[in-house]
């Protein structure tokens, strides 16, 4: 296989298992992120930016290849800001710092961190425990909004 071949294959790759995550969301998430583009980067830490392994932009959302998580889970996590931003109301937001609070034993950022690393759990294959409390992951799945209403 040549350079070119394998480069393309990596692509299909990337774009099928970014839809079959994608299918395991509720309906609802799935259409805010109709128009997105999701783009992988190979090094660690984004391009030029040694602090952050993904962003969020417009219609454009950008993944590293962090060695601590999975891209799925990476994935998941920018997904979550728009969840967070686009579906949770101040009263859910309140109720989630509340939720969240319970459980920040070793996770020590804001809430929007927290309910990204708690989305990115609930819906990853493999989710890193620190993220993965009960409560959390009920919360994510029966109080965020997950219909079209």
């Amino acid at each position: 296989m040549n350079a070119i071949n394998f480069k393309l294959f990596l692509e299909f790759e990337e774009k099928k298992n970014v839809e079959n995550t994608v299918n395991k969301l509720p309906k609802a998430h799935q259409d805010l992120l109709k128009g997105y583009h999701i783009n992988f980067t190979g090094r660690n830490t984004l391009n030029g930016d040694k602090n952050h392994i993904g962003f969020i932009y417009k219609n454009k959302i950008e993944v590293s290849a962090p060695w601590r998580y999975s891209r799925e889970f990476t994935v998941l996590h920018e997904i979550g800001h728009l969840i967070y931003e686009k579906l949770m109301t101040k009263e859910l937001k309140k109720e989630w710092a509340k939720v969240a609070k319970k459980n920040n034993k070793q996770n020590q950022d804001n809430d929007e961190e927290n309910f990204c690393m708690a989305y990115a759990a609930t819906y990853s294959k493999h989710p890193p425990t620190t993220h993965s409390h009960p409560e959390w992951v009920k919360f994510i799945k029966e109080r965020v909004p997950n219909k079209n209403d």
